[in-house]
């Protein structure tokens, strides 16, 4: 019976992990990334450049194009992870329609640099409760597992290269680079949120 309470408390501060990280990803996209042209990484960036030419709600596009990632996310990881990530994929895609009216500052270098900390800080918390938000962050997390020297942010940043090439094309060139220091952030961010969860587990356990 003490297990299973302690099982229940676990798996209930995952699933408060997994709303924070996807509220704080879905507060950086309309207060930092849409003000100053900043296309979101992976399959939010695909979405946002999907949305000028097709008249979906952002929302929903994200959810829709989810679906065969998820579905290899479950084959491949498991069902606790299929789980998590079902709840950070409609979180993240409940937020993005819930927060569409909140206005951001017009600061491209500003904008840049806390987007990328605060969008990886949020990815990684989502990661570090066993889940994903989504769209590409589940290839990263599938390709982590089978290949444990590539890590989930430098994965990222890989993935993220044809989410550029396609911003270049649509964006021009300012805003490309401004995607690219914070895209190159937000994987170094995920990066250090992961390892510093690890640190400090390990601290925990020596004292």
């Amino acid at each position: 019976m003490q297990l299973l309470k302690s099982n229940k408390k676990l798996y209930f501060q995952k699933v408060i992990m997994v709303i924070v990280g996807t509220i704080l990803v879905a507060l950086t996209y309309y207060f930092f990334q849409v003000p100053n042209g900043i296309v979101a990484p992976g399959l939010g960036g695909i979405c946002m450049m999907l949305v000028k030419l097709i008249p979906i709600p952002l929302g929903l596009l994200y959810f829709l194009l989810n679906i065969p990632l998820f579905l290899i996310g479950y084959r491949a990881v498991g069902v606790p992870f299929a789980l998590l990530s079902l709840l950070g994929m409609f979180s993240l895609s409940l937020f993005l329609t819930l927060f569409t009216s909140i206005p951001g500052p017009h600061l491209p270098l500003i904008g840049c640099l806390l987007s990328g900390i605060l969008s990886g800080v949020g990815i990684g918390i989502v990661i570090l409760a066993g889940g994903t938000t989504g769209g590409l962050d589940i290839a990263s997390v599938v390709i982590n597992r089978k290949f444990s020297n590539f890590s989930i942010g430098k994965t990222m940043m890989v993935i993220n290269g044809i989410v550029l090439l396609c911003s270049l094309i649509g964006e021009g060139l300012q805003r490309t680079f401004l995607t690219f220091f914070s895209m190159l952030i937000a994987g170094k961010s995920v990066d250090w949120t992961l390892s510093y969860s690890k640190q400090f587990k390990k601290g925990g356990e020596t004292v």
